[in-house]
């Protein structure tokens, strides 16, 4: 779930979409925007389609190793 193993590939793991994501922050964006952005970037390149609380699971998943942080409505990404 968290890691890719044999069973779920590396662009369904939450490491793997969290990496999406920090990819696509390349401004400070809010929430709705960087699903919708996912949401294309996947649908260009013919990708599974992610659902909302696996997409919420990767975010999760970023604030909680201090990739991202929350701040007056909008995700930024920390510098790394």
């Amino acid at each position: 779930m968290l890691m890719p193993t044999k069973h779920i590939k590396t662009q369904n793991a939450l490491v793997g979409v969290g990496a999406e994501l920090l990819a696509l922050l390349d401004r400070d964006k809010a929430v709705s925007t960087l699903f919708r952005d996912l949401q294309a970037r996947r649908h260009e390149s013919a990708l599974s389609t992610i659902h909302f609380d696996w997409f919420m699971l990767a975010l999760d998943f970023l604030y909680s190793v201090g990739a991202v942080r929350f701040e007056s409505g909008v995700l930024k990404k920390m510098n790394q």
